[in-house]
């Protein structure tokens, strides 16, 4: 998982190096202030920005187009990883935030084709990290707003999507 020489960061601190040597899943870094430690690989990350790719914002058409048979109950996207693959163990936070994202990429443009108005991402309450990246994927998109999603049924851990 790890190679010599990655570049890391460590979970919960706000520490960074690089891989000198690894044992199992022992790691072992040279960290920025020049002192090796020893870290179990649940304990970092890849030091990696993330990659957002093909999801280019769509230039706002000068024309309105009428939308005939739009659907106006919100769809349900369960964004926690357990929904979104068969078995997560072994995924570092990175790949399994990926692959979040790209699902909501997916459903998207999936709620487009279909005409949808509505999506509701439930995300959790968690750390706040995926709500954050969420938020940043819809902020680039055009004809859409989002907020969060009803406090009622889903507390602070959905985020619902108005597409136009």
């Amino acid at each position: 998982m790890f190679q010599i020489g990655d570049k890391i960061k460590v979970i919960d601190d706000a520490q960074s190096g690089v891989v000198l040597r690894t044992q199992k899943s022992r790691i072992t870094i040279l960290n920025e202030f020049g002192f090796e430690e020893t870290f179990h690989a649940s304990e970092i990350i890849l030091a990696q920005e993330l990659k957002i790719e093909d999801f280019h914002a769509k230039p706002e058409s000068k024309k309105p187009r009428s939308k005939p048979h739009q659907n106006d109950e919100p769809k349900e996207i369960d964004l926690h990883i357990g929904q979104l693959v068969d078995y997560p163990y072994g995924l570092s936070n990175f790949e399994m935030l990926q692959i979040q994202l790209e699902k909501v990429k997916h459903e998207i443009d999936l709620a487009r084709t279909e005409r949808r108005n509505r999506i509701v991402f439930i995300h959790g309450h968690g750390s706040g990290k995926l709500r954050d990246e969420l938020h940043k994927l819809l902020e680039a998109q055009a004809k859409l707003e989002f907020y969060d999603a009803s406090f009622r049924k889903y507390k602070l851990g959905a985020t619902e999507v108005k597409l136009f």
